[in-house]
């Protein structure tokens, strides 16, 4: 049986955005050129524009489709139902072409120095 507050294991956005946040360890492929170990202290850098070129990707594009389909049905036949019928077929083409994008990984960019932390302790 499940519960009436999740999401029956599926995973809701909300969810996966408070995993984000917490505070066990998270693990994330990132390109590294350096000879690193574990536990070692690195920067991570993403690549510029990166971040909203992936928000507009997730976000903007099946906006955009959903918009778009609605307004050429709504032009092709008047009405609600064929408004609705083209926003739903926009917005399924936008989800399968974010889907089917790719960002780019984050690169380790250099190792931190260990010493710096201990000094901030306190």
């Amino acid at each position: 049986m499940r519960d009436a507050g999740t999401c029956g294991g599926r995973g809701c956005s909300s969810r996966r955005i408070a995993e984000l946040f917490q505070r066990k360890p998270r693990l994330f492929l990132v390109d590294c050129d350096l000879s690193l170990s574990p536990g070692d202290r690195v920067v991570v850098g993403i690549a510029r524009g990166s971040v909203l070129k992936s928000a507009w990707r997730v976000y903007g594009l099946p906006l955009a489709l959903m918009l778009t389909g609605a307004l050429l049905a709504q032009a092709i036949q008047p009405g609600d139902g064929a408004a609705v019928a083209g926003m739903l077929l926009g917005g399924g083409v936008g989800w399968l072409a974010a889907r089917g994008g790719r960002s780019e990984r984050p690169v380790v960019l250099r190792r931190e120095d260990v010493n710096l932390f201990h000094m901030r302790k306190g």
